[in-house]
């Protein structure tokens, strides 16, 4: 679709200049587009970033060119000093004789009123991408609430369409009455590597803040292995700030876990999925007490996918839409013991493991592969 000009306006985090899961996902969607024969731009939030000190332009052979402004003094106010270069590259992007489609995800609901209001004054259309149910996610901050509360009441009426993740808020968006596609956790799905069978080792990557998850799974890998004599180590990929991280690191101390749980940072992305490729079993726990995790879907569970490892998690949310228990993927119950039966049973069925993750893998291939989402979302916003 040559006459399709998508521009992504603040959904990822710093795009270009950091790592996280809404920046791999932006790039998926972006790359998916471009080889449907879209012009894509990705602009960063207004509000700019500490990351350069000037408008700044990267250009990416497989998603397009990169905007980025500075911030300049509070968040609160930022974005007044990059308003004008911010319209002016809005209005310059704009191809004439081309369908012209803005993107956003749920900025602070000022900030999302001056998408919409410049985005439609200059001609676009308008999809927003809903990741989560912002009233799920416990930890906001009190003072961003309000914005919380009114994105998310009003969000749906001033889009042209709308791109929910999961079930969930596919039912809470039906108020809004416009057009949606569903559009899943992205990756990119290679031909399966040969596995190396003396692996030794499970995986969890995840942010160091949500100790409420890390803590009791630490917990219950240390105590797995003081009954099994075996040379199996967990290793958490761990991001966050530095104290968010050493929170978790002296966890394993006070345990005594060290020999039994090792801690990776800031590696790179083909370590990451070397790691993923070679685990024994790839760990991703979801919690069905928690609405936050029957709303969102992790983009960890594509990536996972990918590798062809059995993934070990639980029957909640939208992994439970696609995934059958020891058929395509390892569903344990939300506690320690759960935790400790999962380990002992990929360790006892190694054959039966790998077929789960061969198994997986096809679920992902068929789903999540950002190749065939593009088409499908390509041909959505030129619908719009």
């Amino acid at each position: 679709m040559n006459n399709l000009n998508v521009i992504f306006l603040g959904t990822g985090s710093s795009f270009g200049y950091s790592f996280s899961a809404t920046n791999t996902k932006t790039e998926f969607m972006a790359r998916g587009l471009v080889e449907q024969g879209a012009c894509v731009t990705i602009i960063n939030s207004i509000v700019g970033c500490s990351c350069v000190e000037r408008r700044s332009v990267l250009h990416y052979a497989n998603v397009g060119d990169v905007i980025s402004y500075p911030k300049k003094g509070n968040q609160l106010i930022s974005w007044l000093g990059n308003l004008s270069s911010w319209k002016k590259d809005l209005k310059n992007l704009y191809k004439q004789n081309q369908k012209n489609i803005v993107i956003l995800e749920a900025p602070d609901y000022h900030i999302y009123r001056i998408y919409c209001f410049y985005a439609h004054k200059y001609g676009y259309k308008i999809a927003v991408i809903s990741h989560e149910w912002l009233p799920t996610i416990k930890s906001t901050h009190p003072l961003r609430k309000p914005s919380t509360y009114l994105y998310t009441k009003n969000f749906g009426y001033l889009a042209d369409g709308i791109l929910p993740i999961s079930e969930y808020i596919i039912k809470k968006i039906k108020k809004f009455n416009k057009p949606y596609l569903k559009v899943p956790v992205l990756a990119e799905f290679k031909r399966i590597k040969e596995k190396n069978n003396s692996s030794n080792y499970f995986v969890y990557c995840v942010y160091a803040a949500y100790t409420r998850v890390i803590i009791p799974l630490v917990d219950a890998f240390v105590s797995y292995k003081k009954s099994e004599k075996n040379n199996q180590i967990l290793i958490l990929i761990l991001a966050g700030s530095d104290s968010q991280v050493q929170v978790i690191v002296d966890h394993i101390e006070r345990i005594k876990g060290g020999d039994f749980v090792k801690v990776k940072r800031k590696i790179s992305y083909s370590e990451l999925i070397s790691l993923y490729e070679n685990a024994l079993g790839l760990i991703i726990p979801m919690d069905p007490n928690s609405e936050q995790d029957h709303a969102r879907f992790s983009q960890k569970i594509a990536e996972y996918t990918s590798a062809a490892t059995p993934i070990i998690t639980c029957q909640v949310g939208e992994v439970d839409f696609y995934f059958k228990d020891k058929d395509s993927a390892f569903f344990c119950n939300y506690n320690p013991q759960g935790f400790i039966d999962a380990f002992k049973w990929i360790s006892a069925y190694p054959e039966l493991s790998r077929e789960i993750g061969k198994n997986g893998y096809n679920v992902g291939l068929k789903f999540f592969n950002y190749k065939t989402v593009g088409k499908h979302l390509a041909e959505f916003l030129f619908s719009l």
